[in-house]
């Protein structure tokens, strides 16, 4: 009930449509509720140049938009966009997620990156 809650609260903040629980993934000190849903615009600003690849919002990878939290009492997170350097980093480790988005993630070879990254690179990968 309070997940329910929460996102009902999520959709009417952020404005996202077709709004859904995506999943749930446990981390060492903390788990993460994911929702996907839509929402317009996440287009660079203007004289800022995307990267070469990027897919902007709606399309590709980058088709959904998906929030985080660590609780369903808890504020959502959005997750960022993107770009295809994210996806080839992401590739390229292991790592078992925290629970933290903040946290810096140490790996071998090193990723550029946080946490939130490498989530929305791993959920592009299972989607």
């Amino acid at each position: 009930m309070l997940l329910h809650k929460s996102m009902k609260k999520l959709a009417v903040k952020s404005g996202m449509t077709q709004l859904k629980l995506w999943g749930k993934i446990k981390g060492t000190e903390k788990d993460y509720f994911i929702v996907e849903g839509t929402l317009d615009g996440g287009e660079p600003a203007e004289g800022e140049e995307a990267p070469a690849g990027f897919e902007p919002r709606g399309t590709g990878v980058n088709k959904f938009v998906y929030f985080v939290s660590n609780s369903p009492i808890d504020e959502w997170t959005q997750l960022p966009d993107l770009k295809p350097k994210d996806i080839k980093n992401a590739r390229t480790i292991k790592y078992q997620f925290s629970g933290d988005i903040n946290k810096t993630i140490c790996t071998n070879p090193f990723f550029f990156d946080t946490e939130k990254v490498y989530l929305r690179s791993q959920i592009a990968r299972i989607t």
